[in-house]
């Protein structure tokens, strides 16, 4: 590279840098003018000017003032610097580092103003450019103050046996390179690793696992009845459970389980997978029972209370669990089992851990048949309300009674609404059926009211995403309307967990609910999560206490102690108190020492079909 070429060079730069702004100004003229008439000096034959310039760098980089405001145009910083790294001139350019810029520079070694590794990049280079004659190419990077500076290097040789070095700040570039690398395989809300990575990870893992013959765990977490949440409180609430909740995981997974942490300072081991679905590797664990450790703490972690904004939420999880080399010994393989242990923890009831069996692979294509079978029962008459009478525990006497669906599948018998109501609620159909309930339950009533029997009140169950539909009221005033059935002879079941979700939206539908004269009821009192504020709070007219809670009033003191003090409570309060699956003569007796108002369960009758029904209410 000789003078010349370094003019060249500089020129061409200055000429892009000027035909990117507006020159039209006079003050812009007279400059182009002085840069013209400096090319002009500059600007004679090629084959002639290496032997008639004689301007060492120096007076190249300050042969005047024209050239010096042209220089000043090249955001890049200008050293030039002799065969010993001593700098003996230089242009301030755009830079983030306040040794780049230090008047200090001037006459000092590089190795006095920077780092011994950026002086061995700079010594060798300048070596290899003097002998070679070329230009070279090179990065530096500077570590100051707990901060990162990025710089890119061209070093070229000049006549005076020293060199030019054109230094560029790239700092906010690369910063801006690797914020797109770590989005490229980091999930932006919770800042754990995506399922890109996570399967990266994965894969290495397993060929590690496989050279040292290890174990190794894989854990595929969902959170229960997110959607519900999300939907019911928003999306921005349901940001904010997700980011909690990876928090929480983080916590719960011990640091040694960790394939390797990334410079947030999160766990690669935990990922978020997609949506509300996270999942974890356990490299190197040493037994099953450690898996077991901290699956536990992962249950108890995610299960704590949390305040979303000024709300008080509950969530739990349900963990699918896969081993390797037992469960698979290829990424894909592990994950697909982990995802249906996940499954059956759901099936099995939430808030739980299943590890993957293989009989699990013939219950998801069960599952599956399941959804796909229940779109059509609505349509082929498939469904059914069977009726569990409410007996007064004073006088024996029927005084209402709860309508639970049944499904009457062709081919595989009655399923059990624990099996499928699940589902109705992942897929949405529970909207449509919880419609079809209302519906089915007003006209079984009028039609037994017509036929001249007594019937006090037909209680029908809510769920929690019914509850948050805004057309809820609108369409009981619709069914009771169009099935002429009385609003006081029917009762609206809702849990606590309905209420919890989203109190406000709640109140708001119960409130037009209760002005069309039905009546409410609080199902399975003392499971759930919310406090006794509530039931001031909402127009509640009974209280079902949980069987939990009856099963061993006569051996368990607490359990005895806790259903006195809700039937006190609640009447207290004017409520009503029924209690659920009353089975044995002691239960009905210790309840009615305790004026409980109605007891529910197979000690007076089991769930009934309505032919059936209709005999308990004729013998009334």
């Amino acid at each position: 590279m000789t003078d010349t070429d370094l003019f060249y060079l500089l020129k061409q730069q200055v000429d892009k840098h000027l035909s990117s702004i507006d020159i039209s100004g006079s003050p812009w003229k007279e400059f182009l003018a002085s840069i013209n008439a400096t090319y002009q000096k500059f600007d004679i034959d090629q084959r002639t000017l290496e032997d008639s310039l004689t301007l060492s760098a120096e007076e190249l980089v300050q042969a005047n003032d024209e050239m010096n405001a042209v220089f000043a145009a090249i955001p890049d910083q200008l050293f030039h610097l002799d065969s010993d790294g001593r700098v003996i001139s230089y242009k301030l350019g755009q830079s983030s580092y306040f040794y780049l810029k230090s008047e200090r520079l001037i006459n000092k070694y590089l190795k006095d103003v920077l780092d011994i590794e950026v002086v061995d990049k700079f010594e060798v280079s300048i070596k290899q450019v003097l002998e070679q004659r070329s230009i070279k190419h090179f990065e530096f990077v500077i570590y100051h103050d707990r901060k990162i500076y990025y710089y890119e290097v061209r070093m070229m040789p000049v006549k005076s046996h020293g060199v030019i070095a054109l230094i560029r700040d790239v700092t906010e570039r690369k910063l801006a390179e690797e914020q797109i690398a770590f989005l490229a395989y980091h999930d932006n809300l919770t800042a754990l690793p995506n399922n890109r990575l996570f399967k990266d990870r994965l894969e290495h893992a397993i060929s590690q696992a496989e050279r040292g013959n290890k174990l190794l765990a894989i854990m595929f977490l969902d959170l229960d009845r997110f959607k519900l949440i999300n939907d019911t409180m928003g999306h921005s609430a349901g940001d904010e459970l997700l980011k909690i909740t990876s928090q929480r995981l983080i916590e719960a997974v011990r640091k040694t389980d960790s394939v390797a942490i990334n410079a947030s300072g999160a766990s690669s081991s935990i990922a978020r997978f997609g949506g509300d679905e996270f999942t974890i590797l356990l490299d190197d664990v040493e037994n099953i029972q450690a898996i077991i450790h901290i699956a536990e703490r992962i249950v108890e972690n995610v299960s704590q209370p949390m305040m979303l904004g000024r709300q008080e939420v509950h969530i739990s999880t349900s963990i699918g669990i896969a081993i390797y080399p037992e469960d698979g010994k290829q990424a894909d393989e592990i994950l697909k089992h982990a995802d249906s242990a996940m499954y059956h923890a759901k099936a099995q009831g939430r808030n739980n851990f299943q590890f993957f069996a293989d009989s699990m692979n013939k219950s998801s294509v069960e599952l599956l048949a399941l959804e796909n079978n229940l779109h059509k029962a609505i349509e082929h008459n498939e469904l059914c309300l069977y009726y569990q009478p409410q007996v007064s525990v004073v006088t024996g006497q029927v005084v209402g009674m709860e309508a639970l669906i049944r499904w009457q599948h062709p081919e595989r018998g009655f399923v059990s609404p624990g099996v499928f109501i699940p589902v109705a609620e992942e897929t949405g159909l529970i909207m449509q059926i919880g419609e079809w309930v209302f519906r089915e339950a007003c006209t079984q009533g009028v039609n037994w009211i017509n036929a001249g029997y007594i019937l006090e009140k037909i209680s029908v169950n809510l769920s929690a995403r019914q509850l948050k539909d805004e057309g809820l009221p609108a369409l009981i005033a619709k069914t009771l309307e169009e099935t002429g059935m009385p609003a006081e002879k029917l009762c609206i079941e809702l849990t606590e967990t309905a209420l919890i979700l989203d109190p406000d939206v709640a109140l708001a539908r119960l409130k037009k609910i209760k002005a069309m004269g039905v009546t409410l009821s609080l199902d399975d009192f003392g499971t759930g999560y919310s406090s006794l504020s509530y039931l001031k709070r909402f127009p509640i007219d009974t209280l079902k206490i949980d069987q939990a809670f009856i099963r061993d009033i006569k051996v368990d003191h607490e359990d005895a102690a806790l259903v006195k003090a809700i039937i006190a409570m609640a009447h207290g309060l004017d409520m009503e108190v029924i209690a659920e699956g009353v089975e044995i003569q002691e239960q009905l007796e210790f309840l009615g020492a305790n004026a409980c108002d109605t007891i529910q369960g197979y000690l007076f009758s089991r769930p009934l079909p309505a032919k059936e029904m209709e005999a308990l209410l004729l013998k009334r």
